[in-house]
């Protein structure tokens, strides 16, 4: 206790101030984005919102370059810290935040819910998303986790007068409110075992045999790290805790679902790889315990795959489509994760399949974003029909993101999933590898179905799509980056083996 309350312990250095920058400046912008639509009004009260929101990102990522490949820095008593990892992942969730507001002031024109609150709303819950990339403490890991979430809870509900978005925002505020429930019952249990809430800490501990030989034969132990997981797993929304996804992302305003597809489950699964590392559980399989826990991974991950793609297989609306689509997304990542401390490229292949899923979806998401019409109608596949000629380029876009779901090379979704692929057979995984290979393939009907609809089918009505510059920007800027990382991957991997060398 006394450690805690060293007032030394409240000292910050230029160094660690320089780390604290990114945090501080979106902070800051939140609350002025929030005054803003408060003292601004008249027509022009949104787009000024937008505005200082966009300047806010801008400058969030300036200060993460100008502190890029500095040494690690520890915050606040070791409950954070400023390394490789979390300014890898803050570059990844700013750049996430700064193209779905770039497509989001038309978007919310379009769909007549255009409020100010919207933008310092996403600006929070990426606050929380940084935090969460670069926690240490469970408690602090937490604690980002909610900042993160209840202001998604409100973003979901935000066309208040549909009764899909009023069911989605109940349905995710609910269920979300229960995993955290059931992550912080977790994390007392898991304090209680080792008597410590520092991921650091407890990677010290699982260092030393004896000390991992006893916690893996503690009850407390074994079932905080089982809550733990849970709370990990609906958070990215893996089988059996992904039912609320495909609702969830029908129900809330398209871009959301995009920012939601994205920045939290990049986020989620930073702080879940932390953690997961920290425990060593990939390379500690002689143990009964990690067995057990590798094991149920293994299952989790077959299941997630499949399920994910075979209802896949029956949806006719994109967005719910896309959203059993990430559920499989998050199958082949957990792959990653079961075979990370046994191949050449660790836990890189996490990383680097993240960042590649991030491009692809961005831009899909960005492109029924500009589609729909309001009340998120011209969402069925069938509004689709004759896009390919009628819209040349956004046609080509998709076919890009598609074929980068698909994994077709040459996109950066091929690499990631080869990286993924070849861990797995590497570390000996070759059922696991048999098996995502094959759901793979099997995703690959559904991803080319859109491409048929938009070049073999006859148009069944007149789609409008307005030219929109910023959302222009943020297609081109999405399918050269599909395109350019798939055909030059070594940028990410390079990328993603330095954060992970944690």
């Amino acid at each position: 206790m006394d450690q805690l309350i060293n007032p030394q312990n409240l000292e910050i250095t230029n160094q660690q101030l320089a780390i604290l920058v990114p945090y501080l400046v979106m902070l800051i912008g939140g609350m002025a984005a929030l005054l803003t639509g408060v003292f601004i009004k008249g027509p022009t009260k949104n787009l000024a919102t937008c505005g200082v929101s966009l300047i806010t990102v801008f400058a969030a990522i300036y200060s993460v370059t100008a502190i890029w490949g500095e040494p690690s820095v520890y915050l606040f008593n070791n409950m954070m810290i400023g390394d490789y990892f979390s300014s890898l992942f803050n570059i990844v969730l700013l750049v996430v935040a700064a193209i779905v507001l770039l497509g989001s002031h038309s978007y919310l024109e379009k769909q007549d819910i255009h409020h100010s609150e919207y933008y310092s709303l996403v600006i929070f819950s990426t606050l929380g998303m940084m935090l969460l990339a670069s926690s240490l403490d469970l408690i602090t890991l937490f604690i980002s986790l909610e900042i993160m979430s209840i202001a998604v809870y409100v973003l979901v509900g935000f066309r208040r007068t549909d009764i899909k978005s009023n069911e989605a925002a109940i349905k995710y505020f609910i269920l979300g409110s229960v995993a955290s429930a059931i992550m912080l019952f977790g994390v007392a249990l898991f304090y209680g075992a080792t008597a410590t809430m520092n991921i650091s800490q407890l990677a010290n501990l699982m260092k030393s045999p004896e000390s991992s030989a006893i916690l893996f034969a503690n009850p407390l132990f074994a079932l905080g790290s089982i809550l733990l997981l849970v709370g990990f797993l609906f958070k990215v929304a893996t089988v059996p805790f992904h039912m609320w996804m495909p609702d969830v992302y029908e129900g809330a305003p398209t871009s959301i679902t995009n920012f939601m597809t994205t920045g939290l489950k990049a986020a989620a699964f930073a702080a879940f790889l932390r953690v997961f590392i920290a425990m060593g559980l990939s390379t500690k399989i002689d143990t009964a315990f990690s067995v057990g826990f590798h094991n149920v991974l293994w299952i989790i991950a077959v299941l997630t795959m499949f399920i994910g793609n075979v209802i896949a297989l029956t949806q006719t609306n994109i967005k719910r489509m896309l959203a059993y689509s990430s559920i499989a997304h998050s199958g082949y990542i957990l792959v990653g994760f079961i075979v990370g401390g046994k191949s050449e490229y660790g836990y890189s292949s996490v990383v680097m399949y993240l960042m590649a899923y991030v491009i692809m979806n961005l831009g899909a998401f960005t492109i029924v974003s500009l589609l729909s019409d309001k009340g998120d109608r011209n969402s069925e596949l069938i509004d689709l029909s004759g896009l390919g000629f009628k819209h040349p380029l956004l046609g080509f876009a998709m076919t890009v993101f598609m074929f980068s779901m698909a994994g077709v090379p040459p996109t950066v979704g091929f690499a990631g999933k080869y990286l993924i692929f070849s861990s797995a057979v590497e570390a000996g995984e070759i059922p696991l590898a048999i098996a995502a290979v094959l759901c793979s393939a099997m995703s690959a009907y559904y991803y080319l179905r859109v491409i048929v609809y938009m070049y073999m089918k006859d148009p069944i009505k007149e789609v409008r799509v307005p030219f929109n510059l910023a959302v222009s920007a943020v297609i081109i800027i999405t399918t050269l980056g599909t395109l350019s990382f798939g055909l030059a991957p070594s940028v990410l991997i390079h990328a993603a083996k330095k954060a992970v060398n944690l």
